[in-house]
């Protein structure tokens, strides 16, 4: 569930009341689907037509969906580029020229009040009932998001930040930047999209949302770099403090008996027992590999480690490559991540094994447990944490996945907090660099 936004937003060139009417249509519910092509979908960012699925837009405006999608269709609004394909894959729309090519975005009120409050609680009732029955199943099988109610209690200490109107932006700066960038003529498919965040800061018409792994995501998690130095908190400006080689740190956190056990036991992973059995005999030994690759990780200097395999790796070759063979299904599809990933099994043959197990039935398994983690420990730990000190209320932390942004005048105080906190209670130095925006 999250804090969804009041607002949608559609070429500023369409005349939406005259749409509406000529239609019979009604404009939140257009403006809904319109909002897709200038706010894309997650994945579909870098691409000017997007697919949409059915059951999302069911969701969002109900059967209605087909009728809108035809009249945009028909009055040459949008266009439809790659045609439906059974197991194939999905439609593919974009927005015509003329409306690709818009000055400007419009906006729409899209959010729609219950006033019926018995039927709003029964609603609500029903949605974490909903939410009960599907987190019992196994991982692999849970689709419900989390119930608002939870959401709030959850991440109540970053949701605050948002909610108190101390958060802005400096608007005439951030269209400063995207003129200066030329955006509207070297990423066309991004112009009205830079438009579009700009106003939801203007108007503080925050969207903010969790997903299966309990990952926050924000409309700063969708704001470009280049954009985040507009940002202002009280006044202030903000720098981050990004964790380095995230994935990598914490394989090697993930990487103990009692936690994978736990996983095992509560139905968050679903591996090969006598796999896992066989893994958790080899951590008892307390190998001299992991060791070593625990100070690698915390020194930052995994990555430059693997150099030497080939004297044509820089640093980014070797990121690059070894995050895509952490996730991935464990094919070898290029000369580097063979060499990497042969290299990975010579050097550190325990994180190779780990990945093993937690890609043992469903690769998948390897990503989701990390992102997961990387929540658990972030977001709920230490931010729970930091705000059990009173003199830390006032200090207000926003998040990107495993980058901390604070005001600069708290940026000291922050940092030092998180090192301690993983040094204390994981017995980790966690690498850390500074986000200057």
């Amino acid at each position: 569930m999250a804090f969804q936004p009041k607002y949608g937003y559609y070429p500023s060139n369409l005349d939406l009341e005259k749409f509406c009417i000529k239609n019979n249509l009604p404009a939140n519910k257009v403006v809904r689907i319109l909002n897709l092509f200038i706010r894309k979908p997650l994945g579909q960012e870098d691409s000017r037509g997007i697919t949409l699925n059915s059951k999302i837009l069911r969701r969002s405006v109900g059967d209605i969906y087909k009728k809108i999608l035809e009249c945009l269709l028909v009055n040459g609004v949008i266009e439809n580029t790659v045609g439906y394909e059974i197991g194939n894959h999905s439609r593919e729309y974009q927005l015509a020229d003329e409306y690709y090519y818009a000055e400007n975005v419009g906006k729409h009120l899209i959010e729609i009040s219950l006033t019926n409050k018995a039927l709003d609680y029964r609603n609500k009732e029903r949605i974490i009932l909903k939410f009960i029955e599907d987190y019992n199943k196994p991982r692999s099988q849970r689709t419900v998001d989390l119930p608002i109610q939870i959401f709030d209690e959850d991440y109540k200490n970053l949701i605050k930040w948002f909610k108190n109107g101390n958060l802005t932006i400096d608007s005439k700066k951030a269209f400063s930047k995207i003129n200066e960038l030329n955006i509207k003529e070297k990423e066309p498919h991004k112009y009205l999209h830079y438009l579009a965040i700009v106003n939801i800061f203007e108007e503080k018409d925050y969207h903010l949302k969790s997903d299966l792994n309990h990952r926050l995501y924000s409309s700063i998690t969708n704001l470009p770099k280049f954009l985040r130095g507009c940002l202002r908190y009280d006044g202030e400006e903000l720098i981050g403090i990004d964790v380095s080689n995230t994935q990598p740190l914490l394989l090697s956190i993930i990487c103990d008996y009692d936690y994978l056990e736990e996983l095992y036991v509560s139905s968050n992973i679903d591996v090969r027992p006598r796999m896992l059995v066989k893994f958790l005999k080899h951590l008892k030994t307390s190998p001299s590999d992991l060791k070593e690759y625990k100070k690698m990780v915390e020194s930052g200097n995994l990555y430059e480690s693997f150099i030497d395999i080939d004297p044509k790796f820089d640093r980014s070759i070797i990121k690059e490559n070894l995050i895509k063979i952490i996730n991935d299904k464990g094919i070898n599809g290029t000369k580097e991540k063979k060499l990497i990933r042969n290299a990975l099994k010579n050097r550190f043959p325990t994180i190779a094994m780990l990945l093993e197990v937690l890609k043992s039935i469903d690769h998948r398994f390897a990503s989701w447990t990390l992102m997961t983690k990387e929540t658990q420990l972030f977001l709920f730990e230490f931010v729970q944490n930091f705000y059990l000190n009173q003199a830390h209320y006032n200090i207000p932390i926003f998040t990107i996945h495993d980058c901390f942004i604070t005001t600069k005048s708290n940026v000291d105080l922050l940092e030092n907090e998180i090192k301690n906190f993983f040094l204390e209670n994981y017995k980790v130095k966690i690498p850390l660099k500074r986000e200057y925006y």
